[in-house]
């Protein structure tokens, strides 16, 4: 399987404010993992799954169409 293409077929279709938004959620998770507690560290990470799913609603039909067909191409 050719994630490299998976990959791509997502951040392709993302908008940057949404890349950055997941930047930011992430660079809180390192931040978290290094300063924080437990606590800290699950809140953060909520944050970040928060993010990604609200990037891909933000995603038209189509685009999650033309990722289905980029993912179904690397594993038939």
């Amino acid at each position: 399987m050719d994630h490299t293409k998976i990959l791509n077929a997502y951040l392709s279709r993302l908008t940057t404010a949404d890349l950055e938004n997941i930047l930011k959620h992430d660079k809180q998770c390192l931040a978290a993992m290094l300063n924080g507690n437990n606590r800290a560290q699950l809140d953060a990470q909520a944050g970040f799954y928060a993010a990604v799913a609200n990037a891909v609603n933000n995603m038209a039909a189509y685009d999650i169409a033309l990722i289905e067909r980029a993912i179904e191409g690397v594993t038939a």
